[in-house]
């Protein structure tokens, strides 16, 4: 692959964590910087659509998921400009089911790889399921990077715990050059002290290294969502826009290391 394009994936195995906001602001902000940037999303909720505006994901007619069962399906077919600019996106099929897949754990790493071929972009996010299947571990085979959001919660160890087994075995197995970007806390407020527990935690196991900057609770985030648009353009000055902006500035200083 070219080797200026970067490719995170955003994943957890714990469902309702804030992966899908993070994948469609954090793809914003890095578009609004000027960078080139495709969200992939592999999640069959399809909820990466909603968040930029397609109301209509089934009016696409292809979708990333088609790569797992048709085997002459070229990625870049499926990619559509949307309203912000640098920002391009490829959307989930809501039909899709993972039992009729093609048992290949590399299928996306070559569509990859060939959609580059065709088109430059400077980052790419994929957006993927939280369920352990064929789809997620293409997506971890794929990336260069994993980046894993968690809600400050009791249930929030397991989850992660389970994320960084998964991310192991792939390294291992699959991927070689995957990096743990970090994790991060989602919905997360200071004040309360579950939130600072839990992150103690994490930090214990993990380190300090690889806890990450956090996204705090605002509820110009769950707007921005509702309206179809990134909250740095939804509410530029808001808290939630500022967090996401410092988040990609910290994953840009992280990577050149």
């Amino acid at each position: 692959m070219i080797q200026h394009t970067l490719i995170v994936a955003i994943a957890n195995r714990k469902g309702g964590t804030g992966k899908t906001t993070t994948a469609v602001n954090l793809a914003a902000e890095w578009a609004r910087q000027g960078k080139k940037c495709l969200l992939i999303d592999l999640d069959t909720q399809g909820h990466a659509g909603w968040g930029l505006g397609f109301k209509d994901i089934r009016k696409f007619g292809l979708y990333a998921h088609d790569m797992f069962h048709d085997p002459q399906f070229r990625l870049h077919t499926a990619v559509h400009k949307t309203d912000f600019e640098n920002l391009y996106f490829v959307p989930a099929n809501l039909d899709f089911q993972t039992s009729k897949a093609d048992p290949d754990n590399l299928i996306l790493k070559r569509q990859l790889a060939d959609l580059l071929a065709h088109q430059s972009f400077a980052r790419i996010i994929l957006d993927t399921p939280p369920t352990l299947d064929l789809i997620l571990v293409n997506a971890l085979a794929a990336a260069h990077g994993v980046l894993i959001p968690f809600l400050p919660h009791y249930l929030a160890g397991i989850g992660v715990r389970q994320m960084a087994r998964l991310f192991y075995q792939v390294a291992t197995n699959y991927n070689k050059e995957l990096r743990l970007i970090g994790l991060f806390p989602v919905m997360f407020d200071r004040r309360i002290k579950m939130h600072q527990q839990v992150i103690r935690e994490l930090t214990a196991q993990f380190g300090q290294q690889r806890i990450l900057r956090g996204i705090r609770t605002n509820v110009r985030l769950a707007e921005a969502f509702a309206a179809g648009q990134p909250v740095s353009h939804y509410a530029p000055k808001s808290p939630g826009a500022m967090d996401y902006h410092l988040l990609a500035e910290e994953l840009e200083t992280l990577w050149k290391r």
